[in-house]
């Protein structure tokens, strides 16, 4: 949208005022430092991580992400709609005028919905949008996205009798998930600790990594009453659809308590990664995977962590093995009092001829409380290999119960 085009609409419009907010919103993104932004735009290159982004992170990584939402056009639609339901009417205002950024006329089928936001800049700069796409947006594609049908989002923002606007503190929320090769099970547990009953509590499954997952239950289950100071349980079922399975599951709890009102509780969000299930170990000899790795993409990491090199080396064996990985080199040399050990492992995909393979090396002084440990990572898709790395460190931290040196600690 150029400068003239931006003044003609807004004095065609009746005034700036919407424009005026949009900026307004917007930067607040500009008030982070240079690297700062520069470091959030690193943590949100690709599709999914921006729409993970969108939903989850602060409010600067938030409204940076729902800019950038508008970068992918139809396949941003989804997450933006959600967008305007944010809490903030920053992040709101700013999911519109990204729509109008878009240029699409299927845009405005969103858009409208949202016209009867409860704060005047949003409902400005939605007017703002619809009108400047109907002036200058372009012709819908074939296949345009379809709002989701979900309760109108007008009145979620606005007040309303079966809409809840009031969070509860007395319902508490806690999410775990669980995987195999083949599915993920994502169990939610509601737990009442006030003094009387809720009814009628609906969980609903709002985003989860659809390019990787498929559901296998109904987005939406229900537990009819759960007494005070007890719990109520589900788990929702999703079939694993690829090799590297990463994003965020978020979900909305409600309720209705003892006097009838309309609650929401606290549900949050989890974190899912599932790699090394969706791989098998493949037999190998060291001298045939020294040929292998040359077409492999490498990535490798290193880490200070506190504990003796000679007992983190001890448990190496048994982790990768849990991680479906077949040991082609264990060896392990104690030379001036310096402990090295290096092993390494190799699987292949379940879903594709791709492989993965795990190099780990530690090295410490014998008697030593700190060690340096580094992760090599191989694999044929080259998406997996940061993932991949992540898993089996937060894996070497929980199963040995240490801490590196910047203080990160897994404890089971």
């Amino acid at each position: 949208m150029s400068r003239k085009t931006d003044r003609n609409l807004s004095r065609a419009m009746g005034g700036g005022d919407s424009l005026r907010r949009l900026k307004k919103a917007v930067k607040q993104v500009a008030k982070s430092s240079d690297d700062k932004i520069t470091i959030m735009l690193e943590q949100i290159t690709s599709i999914q991580a921006t729409k993970d982004a969108s939903l989850t992170g602060d409010e600067d990584t938030k409204l940076l992400a729902v800019c950038k939402l508008g970068e992918w056009g139809e396949d941003g639609f989804e997450y933006l709609d959600i967008a305007l339901n944010d809490d903030n009417p920053h992040i709101r205002t700013v999911a519109a005028g990204m729509l109008a950024y878009t240029r699409r006329l299927d845009a405005i089928q969103i858009l409208k919905k949202y016209s009867g936001d409860n704060t005047e800049s949003v409902r400005e700069t939605v007017a703002y949008a619809i009108g400047w796409l109907q002036m200058y947006g372009e012709n819908i594609p074939e296949g345009p996205y379809i709002p989701v049908s979900r309760e109108n989002p007008t009145e979620i923002l606005l007040e309303s009798d079966t809409i809840p606007l009031r969070t509860s503190d007395t319902v508490v929320v806690i999410n775990d998930y669980f995987t195999s090769p083949e599915s993920i099970e994502y169990g939610i547990t509601i737990k009442n600790e006030g003094s009387t009953p809720i009814h009628e509590v609906s969980v609903s499954i709002l985003s989860y990594p659809s390019e990787c997952l498929s559901p296998a239950d109904s987005h939406t289950q229900s537990i009819s009453e759960i007494d005070a100071n007890d719990s109520g349980s589900l788990i929702f079922g999703f079939k694993i659809e690829d090799e590297f399975v990463e994003g965020e599951i978020i979900t909305s709890v409600r309720f209705v308590d003892s006097n009838g009102d309309d609650l929401a509780a606290k549900a949050g969000n989890v974190f899912v990664r599932s790699i090394y299930n969706q791989f098998a170990p493949l037999e190998m000899r060291a001298d045939e995977f020294i040929h292998l790795k040359s077409d492999m993409r490498q990535w490798n990491r290193e880490h200070t962590v506190i504990a003796e090199a000679n007992e983190i080396f001890g448990a190496l064996h048994h982790i990768l093995e849990g991680k479906n990985l077949y040991i082609f080199q264990k060896e392990d040399i104690e030379r001036d009092n310096v402990f090295m050990g290096v092993i390494a492992g190799i699987s292949k995909s379940l879903f594709s001829e791709n492989n993965l393979a795990v190099t780990l090396t530690v090295v410490g002084t014998k008697g030593d409380k700190i060690s340096k440990l580094r992760i090599d990572i191989f694999s044929d898709n080259n998406e997996i290999v940061h993932s991949a790395a992540s898993d089996i460190y937060e894996t070497i931290l929980k199963d040995l119960d240490i801490v590196d040196m910047n203080g990160e600690q897994l404890l089971g």
